[in-house]
């Protein structure tokens, strides 16, 4: 099971950055409530949504903090968080969702990703409005956020969730204000292994490693991509982050050749929920604040 999960979570990874050019945009209307999604779509509902179905755990965690979780009455087999949204009915995985379900529940909006192409076609021509959302950074998130909140005419709601994730990461921010940039670290992110997986610049994982005071070993990467054993060895990470561990941290002492790494020979391996690393939600602030604890752990006693 986790490494279906990894590698769903790696596939809504790369979908995501091939994905936009893959909807039309929606006609124009002067009534209504307009909104523009990450795909440039425009996109009109009659009155704020209030049965509202998300195809993804990233928009499905938005909703709930806004505090409009019993608004939801569909989410994908992965919705997990909070908990309340593993009562909700399921309506299938991230790329196969239910079709003749989701329609029988008759939501009002329904969020999808990059990856549900042909799910939206199917509910935009059964007349149900579908907002694609596809964030690549954490101002993304904001917006999406926002988004929502128009969607569901939470507008002071949204606001108060952005502030709030703000707040926290300029708390982290002012923590690590004193660092140097030689006190840095230098990161691994490591999404899987063997046939090393990583990620690159130009995507929140960079961003996120940054923001907590390290620096991203894939330097001069693109994106979400493969990276070869030996540059790996060569970059020798200060520090290992690896968000699905099949095993015990001395596992990564076994694979030949790595016991040289810096971050193996000092203990620096930290497993991370992969839920606040990979969901583009409003936990990524979580990541932000356990990343920055375990990079300077001195910082925040």
């Amino acid at each position: 099971m986790k490494k279906s999960l990894a590698l769903l979570t790696v596939l809504v990874l790369a979908l995501s950055l091939a994905g936009c050019g893959w909807f039309d945009s929606g006609q124009p209307s002067e009534d209504g409530i307009t909104l523009v999604d990450d795909f440039d779509r425009e996109v009109v509902l009659e009155q704020p949504a209030q049965r509202i179905i998300s195809l993804v755990p990233a928009n499905t965690e938005m909703v709930y903090a806004l505090g409009i979780g019993d608004r939801m009455v569909g989410v994908s087999d992965f919705c997990n968080y909070p908990p309340e949204a593993e009562e909700v009915t399921a309506v299938g995985g991230f790329d196969v969702p239910n079709i003749e379900l989701i329609a029988s529940l008759e939501p009002d909006l329904v969020m999808a990703a990059s990856l549900h192409k042909e799910t939206v076609e199917s509910l935009e021509t059964a007349g149900v409005p579908v907002l694609a959302l596809d964030p690549q950074s954490i101002e993304e998130i904001y917006a999406n956020i926002r988004l929502i909140a128009q969607a569901t005419g939470q507008e002071e709601a949204g606001e108060m969730v952005v502030e709030d994730m703000e707040q926290r990461l300029d708390q982290v921010e002012q923590a690590l204000s004193g660092l140097e940039e030689e006190e840095r670290p230098t990161v691994f992110y490591e999404v899987w292994y063997p046939g090393i997986s990583t990620a690159g610049e130009d995507t929140f994982i960079d961003e996120m490693i940054t923001l907590a005071g390290g620096k991203n070993l894939a330097w001069g990467i693109s994106r979400w991509t493969d990276i070869q054993e030996e540059e790996v060895l060569a970059r020798n990470p200060d520090i290992i982050v690896h968000g699905y561990p099949d095993g015990p941290p001395e596992d990564f002492a076994q694979r030949e050749g790595w016991n040289v790494i810096t971050a193996i020979q000092e203990d620096k391996i930290h497993f991370i929920n992969p839920d606040i690393t990979s969901r583009t939600g409003p936990r990524v602030v979580d990541a932000v604040e356990e990343m920055a604890r375990a990079f300077h752990p001195d910082l925040f006693e």
